[in-house]
């Protein structure tokens, strides 16, 4: 008897809890497959045991690439919609080489005061859990949107932090900007996956957007990484957010899939 399909379970290191899945193979071609798709993935969620008020998530990438290679887009969305996963978001996805552009070194934009940086081992936890409240204020990010209309304000920022920390990073890379008032412009926190590294969050208040600080931020972020030896860097960003698209093409970055994600609350 051959294969019928085949699934693997993803979290982030330290995590006990799939966050996702990945690796979804089935007898696309076969008359069938819908049937076995939604048997597999009903089975194996049920054999994982992930505790109630968790969120599964499944990417779904165009072009398909490797190592999951998603062909048959159109079926692996109808067996989603079907067992009830909903549409968390659509992103693009950007990347950086160093043959793209080498990073700047700039830390502060002609005409205005000198910038701030603080890092996280300076300023602590909690001032970083505000920074990311302020920042998702207004987001065009609809995933961080929905968390916060979920978790409300305070404790999405607290919950995306504590994510955030299970990511491989140096403390000092995460830092916070500010002017010399004392006013909050920006967040950055890059990070590596297992497999490349990643801009991760980065942001800018509300009150401070439309000023270019997005721009010094990103540059920033960059140039920490390729301090650290990266010559690849990923980044995603939410369709909506074309602000956050614009300043990573200025940076160098440049389109090469698009993401859609869903997910299923349990």
């Amino acid at each position: 008897m051959g294969w019928l399909g085949r699934i693997a379970f993803w979290t982030l290191p330290g995590e006990a809890c799939p966050l996702a899945f990945v690796l979804w193979d089935l007898p696309w071609e076969e008359d069938d497959c819908l049937d076995i798709g939604r048997t597999l993935l009903r089975e194996t969620i049920a054999a994982v045991q992930i505790p109630p008020g968790r969120l599964l998530e499944y990417m779904l990438d165009t072009p398909a690439m490797a190592p999951q290679c998603q062909d048959h887009v159109e079926k692996r969305q109808l067996v989603l919609e079907q067992l009830g996963f909903r549409l968390q978001r659509k992103t693009s996805r950007f990347e950086w080489t160093k043959s793209s552009q080498d990073a700047g070194t700039a830390v502060h934009l002609p005409g205005r005061e000198k910038i701030i940086f603080r890092s996280l081992p300076e300023i602590g936890d909690d001032a970083f859990v505000e920074a990311i409240m302020q920042i998702s204020a207004g987001t065009y990010d609809n995933q961080i949107s929905l968390a916060r209309q979920a978790k409300g304000p305070l404790e999405h920022a607290r919950y995306f932090f504590r994510e955030m920390q299970l990511m491989q990073h140096d403390p000092l890379w995460w830092q916070l900007a500010y002017a010399q008032s004392g006013e909050l412009i920006g967040l950055l926190m890059p990070a590596k996956s297992p497999t490349f590294a990643t801009i991760g969050y980065i942001g800018v208040p509300p009150e401070q957007r439309g000023r270019g600080y997005i721009d010094m931020l990103l540059n920033r972020a960059t140039s920490i990484l390729v301090q650290a030896g990266e010559t690849y860097i990923r980044a995603d960003t939410d369709v909506q957010n074309r602000p956050m698209a614009n300043a990573f093409l200025r940076a160098g970055y440049q389109p090469f899939a698009n993401r859609i994600e869903y997910y299923l609350s349990l």
